[in-house]
């Protein structure tokens, strides 16, 4: 489990970074989780630029903590590892949706990457607004399915 001082590390870590730096480092998750990128590219396509870049930027968060956190364990994640990971994120959310009110929101097995993403979505964007709840659900959907496939064990994923 990745620990909310890991977080903390790497949000401060990423705060650091000259603009040089950021791409660099975008660059190195591109090429190091290809099938991570390109799910987030497609599952976005129709949503506005700024719930892209979220997404992306959110999702680069996840993959460094987790790469901080486990460096000799973290391999390329494939299609198939996601493509389970999306289908336990619907899951997950379909039983919250079906309990509505009364609702128990199953425990997650990273708690503190789920809460940093929360208190990111709640925090106002570079231009001042915050997201609407919709847009925070869909970033949330994509982010619980990214944590999923860089924290699960390490079937279906080559190093």
């Amino acid at each position: 489990m990745i620990s909310s001082e890991l977080v903390d590390q790497t949000c401060l870590e990423v705060d650091g970074y000259t603009e040089d730096r950021m791409m660099a480092e975008f660059d190195t998750f591109f090429k190091e989780q290809p099938s991570i990128c390109d799910f987030i590219t497609e599952l976005t396509s129709e949503s506005s630029l700024r719930i892209q870049e979220l997404s992306l930027f959110l999702s680069y968060m996840v993959f460094k903590t987790v790469k901080m956190g486990q460096p000799s364990t973290l391999g390329t994640i494939t299609s198939e590892s996601i493509e389970a990971a999306y289908r336990e994120s619907e899951s997950w959310i379909d039983r919250i949706n079906q309990e509505g009110d009364r609702a128990q929101v199953p425990e997650d097995p990273e708690p503190h990457l789920i809460q940093y993403v929360i208190s990111e979505l709640n925090q106002p964007l570079e231009d001042g607004k915050l997201l609407e709840d919709e847009e925070k659900g869909e970033v949330f959907f994509v982010l619980k399915t990214v944590i999923s496939s860089l924290t699960r064990s390490p079937l279906g994923q080559t190093n």
